[in-house]
C-alpha cells in the first residue's frame, strides 16, 4: 500500500490505489463532443510511487494503452512520467484538488504532436473523482477532456 500524503486533504495517488474504472468525453474548443472513451485503470504501489496502467476504448473502437508512474515529491507535490510524455509531468495537492500538468506525444493522423495538458481532479463523492483535462498547443487551447472516475467496487451515481 502506498503511503498516504497526510497533507494533502485529497491524496490522489493513494485514491488510485487498486482497480478504477472511467468514462469520459473530449470536447472540441466550441464544446461539440467529438470522441467518448471508457477506461480501465489499475494502480499498484512500488515504494514511494504508483504505476498506474490505464486501457482506452474509444467510441470508434480505437483502443490505448498507457502506463505513468507517479512518484511523490517534498510537500504536496507529485511528478509523473508515461511512455508517451515529451518531459516530466508535475503535479501537487490543493485543498480538495489534485494538478497535473504533462506534455504527451499524440497522434494525429500519421504524425505524433506534443500537446500540453492542465488537469484538475475532484473527490466528488464516495469513490468517485471528476476530473477536467484543458488541452493545448502553443498556448491555444483545443479543447477539453471531462472524465468520471469511480472505484470498481462502486456503482455510478
Amino acid at each position: 500500500m502506498l503511503k498516504r500524503n497526510d497533507t494533502a486533504p485529497f491524496d490522489l495517488l493513494s485514491w488510485l490505489e487498486g482497480r478504477t474504472l472511467a468514462e469520459g468525453v473530449f470536447e472540441d474548443r466550441g464544446g461539440r463532443v467529438r470522441r467518448r472513451f471508457t477506461v480501465e485503470l489499475n494502480g499498484t504501489a512500488e515504494a514511494n510511487a504508483l504505476r498506474l496502467n490505464e486501457r482506452f476504448i474509444f467510441d470508434n473502437g480505437e483502443r490505448q494503452e498507457r502506463t505513468w508512474v507517479l512518484t511523490r515529491g517534498p510537500d504536496r507535490s507529485f511528478i509523473g512520467r508515461a511512455e508517451d510524455s515529451v518531459s516530466e509531468a508535475h503535479g501537487r495537492f490543493d485543498e480538495g484538488v489534485a494538478y497535473l500538468s504533462s506534455r504527451l506525444w499524440l497522434k494525429v493522423g500519421k504524425r505524433k504532436i506534443a500537446m500540453h495538458f492542465d488537469d484538475a481532479f475532484y473527490p466528488a463523492g464516495p469513490g468517485l473523482v471528476l476530473n477536467r483535462s484543458t488541452m493545448s498547443k502553443w498556448g491555444i487551447r483545443l479543447g477539453q477532456i471531462l472524465i468520471q472516475f469511480r472505484k470498481a467496487d462502486q456503482r455510478s451515481p
